[in-house]
């Protein structure tokens, strides 16, 4: 696993080294999920065509504690990214920007997640304790999982 000074310089297209460690201080690990985490990230982003601002992607285990994190997140792995745009995140549009994720995903070869905030959208890959594509909804301040049909 290679580890990498935070700076701008990008990661790749659209996102940089300070999208990943964003929150996060000195040299920080970026391993080959996290790469492809970021491969299929720009393939969404590039289907999307609007910038997504990243909010959360790789954690330390002491931040992610200290933000509250789960301790099997995929933070840690920097397989995980929380983002939002300047649109309103709708049921509706969840569903189409999940299922447009879980075929990205699935083109190569893992399994993603995609959770939704009131304020964004949480999308993961290479997740362990998973054998699907899982999705939840937060809205609420609960966690739901797997609430919609359309994404089974």
């Amino acid at each position: 696993m290679a580890k990498v000074k935070i700076s701008g310089d990008n990661l790749t297209k659209h996102f940089t080294f300070s999208d990943y460690g964003k929150n996060q201080t000195g040299t920080i690990p970026i391993g080959s999920s996290a790469l492809l985490h970021a491969q299929c990230l720009e393939e969404f982003r590039e289907w999307l065509g609007r910038p997504m601002e990243v909010h959360a992607w790789y954690r330390t285990a002491s931040y992610n504690k200290k933000v509250g994190g789960s301790a099997a997140s995929s933070h840690l792995k920097g397989t995980a990214t929380d983002w939002n745009t300047n649109i309103e995140i709708t049921k509706e549009k969840f569903i189409k920007y999940a299922t447009k994720w879980k075929e990205i995903c699935a083109a190569h070869g893992v399994v993603g997640e995609a959770g939704l905030y009131t304020w964004g959208v949480h999308f993961g890959s290479q997740i362990t304790y998973a054998k699907k594509f899982y999705h939840w909804d937060s809205r609420s301040g609960t966690q739901i999982n797997n609430p919609f049909k359309e994404l089974k």
